[in-house]
């Protein structure tokens, strides 16, 4: 690679210009949740099958945080997994609070959770995490995990406008979605905080912070795109 380092361009200038190209302020599935156009049953339906995502998020990123070189930025990773688990309290663990609010959105057991399946755009988001992170470079799989985090600052924000938007539940009774509104927004910067040493050191460098920037961002987007186009499906154990 053999293009000349732009030094003018910051990280937080491509972290920007990624957001804006993936287009996640236009995905249907939440144009059509503030819009009153998303029906509660599929709503309700897509968002059992994010919660398969939300209980495997933290797995791929233990297996990235063990290999950060540097003991600083690593440790800051590690302690994002350990919130994922609610620091030790299983109750005020993420898998815990969305399935509190699956229950208070529509009463949604445990039961009912247990029957379903990971719907295949779930598994092909799961499936693509877990690859970036173990596999590629550290860098490509801190950039996908970093603009995640950074998107779902604003989709959590959507979701809990929409849902109370809605009449659906209280803004009181957002539980998981009130808490990813801050803290993710810290928990990005964490991820960003690890790139930013590489970022315009060299062109190599630079290209897999974009190429992780980019694959998250993307994928993030078309797991709720595809979500919302296969709205109406139910996955169920048979």
């Amino acid at each position: 690679m053999n293009k000349k380092i732009d030094f003018e361009t910051t990280l937080l200038d491509v972290v920007d210009s990624m957001l804006h190209d993936c287009g996640y302020h236009f995905n249907p599935y939440f144009i059509k949740l503030k819009e009153k156009e998303f029906c509660k049953c599929d709503f309700v339906e897509t968002q059992i099958q994010f919660l398969f995502a939300v209980e495997f998020f933290s797995k791929p990123m233990a297996v990235l945080s063990a290999k950060i070189p540097e003991s600083e930025f690593r440790i800051e990773i590690v302690r994002n997994v350990w919130e994922e688990h609610g620091e030790g309290d299983l109750a005020k663990s993420h898998s815990k609070t969305f399935r509190e609010l699956l229950k208070k959105l529509d009463s949604i057991s445990e039961n009912q959770i247990d029957k379903r399946i990971l719907s295949p755009d779930v598994r092909i988001f799961n499936t693509a995490l877990i690859g970036a992170c173990s596999w590629d470079d550290y860098l490509i799989g801190v950039g996908v995990m970093g603009i995640i985090e950074r998107m779902f600052c604003d989709i959590s924000v959507w979701l809990g406008e929409g849902i109370v938007h809605n009449d659906w539940l209280r803004e009181v009774d957002m539980l998981h979605y009130n808490i990813h509104k801050s803290l993710d927004i810290k928990h990005s910067q964490d991820f960003f905080d690890v790139l930013q040493p590489s970022w315009n050191k060299t062109e190599e460098g630079n290209y897999k912070i974009k190429q992780g920037l980019s694959m998250g961002a993307t994928m993030f987007n078309n797991l709720y795109g595809n979500l919302y186009k296969n709205r109406m499906k139910i996955f169920i154990k048979r």
